[in-house]
């Protein structure tokens, strides 16, 4: 049975799209995903037990492990819904939007693209590449008009103008590289699963609260509905049947203002629960509105329905009345995504000294991220949780070291902003190192072993607060780490020797570089 690869496949339409194709009994379902706030494994919960499923915890900025899933599950398709996605957020942190949605596509491609070239005749000629974009790479419209796949590319946040650099790197891919790529644009989404930050989910959560309802500016501010369900058997039709090298535009036919999503919502909602005092609508306020809100979209889907013979199912009157059925009877899920997502329902987007500062990427790029089999490395995504009371990372498990890697000590260092530490190498120890952040450090491996199969292979990648993560580092294998935050950051090492320290008898098994004239082991 053939193997899709998604990438998001614990987010909202990510979720949506691998139950769907579970259910439909089609292929064998890879997912990764980086579990941030608006991602959950209860989202995948009632497909947990299929045998179809694989899950990995981690995010599409890590080439390495991208290509090592598709290689091992022998992918013959890629879905990349992993996105940041809300629009106020990208206001507050915009760097957060460059990290996973450029940069992490731009992985996620060359690891894609890699991939691609290994597969035999037939294995290509049914490879897909499908980026999952918004219409809000559009720009807005005026009262009349809609977004066709011709209209030229005007994006007016953070969150859009970061979306349509990667629909542009993957078109780039295609026309460069002979990558099978398929681009859709959808408008905006709701239904099940949706995090309660959007619009639909907060309104619903806000008024069963009995709490104030925002709404943007007058609240006439246009866009089209469509359902999930409906999103995701368009993308199932673009994946079977789609033309390679095009873009296809997803609609719902349903055009209405925020306040009249609002008040229908409102409407739904005294129905559904006539306990309520006072109607829902006397809740709503008209709130400042959002920094360069576009006033309208609006999808024209001629192209996918004449080509693929798609179009919406779901009318709004009865998709929003199932989807507040849903929430109804599934508060608790609401509660536990709020909760772990560290969200309260406030208001996003008023940008901050404190948010702006955690948008400076620092010199986190001034190198490119490598990756290059070592023999010997391995790299493990670490589990990270976050709610109200702090956080918590899992550190290392003895279940996934063998027995000679056993920790025989373990210490955490601090290291200020742009220190470095190394490059050095050990003779008979194997370090474990676990990168916790704050902020992120750059990791350095150089195969300095002669006769390896891997030798002169190079290691750089990110780690730290946007990608948990550790690393077994083998003897013979140079390694270095640098801050490249603007905060001091917290490493911890778990190696399988004692170490010989300060003030401890014997040798230290270490070879040092960092003094060495002309060494080759350069840390940027």
């Amino acid at each position: 049975m053939r193997s899709i690869f998604v990438t998001g496949g614990s987010g909202f339409i990510g979720s949506q799209f691998v139950r769907q194709t579970i259910a439909a009994n089609r292929l064998n379902v890879v997912v990764l995903d980086a579990l941030t706030y608006a991602g959950s494994r209860a989202n995948l919960a009632e497909i947990a037990d299929s045998e179809r499923l694989h899950f990995y915890q981690g995010s599409i900025t890590d080439r390495h492990l991208v290509a090592r899933l598709l290689a091992e599950h022998h992918c013959t398709s890629v879905i990349n819904f992993a996105a940041e996605t809300h629009v106020d957020r990208s206001i507050g942190r915009p760097g957060d939007f460059v990290r996973t949605n450029v940069m992490g596509t731009f992985e996620l491609l060359e690891a894609s693209l890699r991939h691609f070239e290994s597969l035999d005749a037939s294995d290509k000629a049914s490879f897909r590449f499908l980026h999952v974009s918004t219409d809000e790479v559009y720009g807005q419209l005026g009262a009349t008009g809609y977004f066709t796949e011709e209209t030229s590319y005007a994006p007016s946040s953070p969150y859009s103008a970061s979306k349509a650099s990667s629909d542009h790197f993957v078109r780039a891919y295609f026309h460069t590289y002979g990558l099978p790529t398929v681009i859709t644009n959808c408008s905006n989404n709701y239904g099940p699963f949706q995090f309660p930050e959007k619009l639909i989910p907060l309104i619903i959560r806000k008024a069963l609260n009995r709490e104030p309802l925002p709404v943007y500016g007058n609240g006439t501010n246009v866009r089209d509905w469509l359902h999930v369900e409906d999103h995701c058997r368009a993308l199932q039709a673009v994946l079977d049947n789609g033309r390679v090298g095009e873009t296809y535009n997803i609609g719902g036919d349903c055009e209405l203002s925020n306040i009249e999503v609002v008040t229908r919502i409102c409407s739904v909602v005294d129905q559904l629960c006539p306990q309520l005092k006072h109607p829902s609508s006397s809740l709503i306020r008209y709130v400042t509105d959002r920094p360069g809100h576009d006033f309208r979209y609006g999808i024209d889907h001629s192209k996918i329905t004449r080509e693929l013979g798609w179009k919406p199912q779901i009318t709004f009157e009865s998709g929003i009345a199932k989807t507040i059925r849903w929430y109804l009877s599934h508060m608790e899920w609401a509660s536990e995504v709020m909760r772990a997502g560290s969200y309260s329902l406030e208001r996003l987007g008023l940008r901050s000294d404190a948010s702006a500062e955690s948008t400076d990427l620092g010199d986190r790029h001034t190198e490119e991220d490598l990756y290059q089999d070592i023999e010997g490395v391995s790299i493990i995504p670490r589990n990270f949780y976050k709610d109200k009371r702090g956080w918590l990372i899992e550190l290392f498990r003895n279940d996934e070291l063998d027995s000679s890697l056993q920790p025989q000590m373990a210490y955490l260092s601090e290291t200020s902003p742009g220190v470095t530490r190394g490059p050095h190498e050990h003779v008979d120890q194997t370090d474990y190192f676990a990168f916790i952040g704050p902020g992120d450090f750059r990791l350095y491996l150089w195969d300095a072993r002669p006769g390896s199969p891997t030798e002169g292979n190079r290691i750089v990648r990110l780690m730290g607060e946007s990608n948990p993560a550790a690393v077994i580092i083998p003897p013979g294998v140079v390694h270095a780490y640098k801050n490249v935050s603007m905060k001091p950051g917290h490493v911890f090492n778990a190696p399988n020797q004692l170490f010989a320290g300060y003030g401890k008898t014997g040798s230290v098994d270490e070879i040092r570089h960092e003094d060495v004239e002309n060494s080759p082991y350069i840390v940027l």
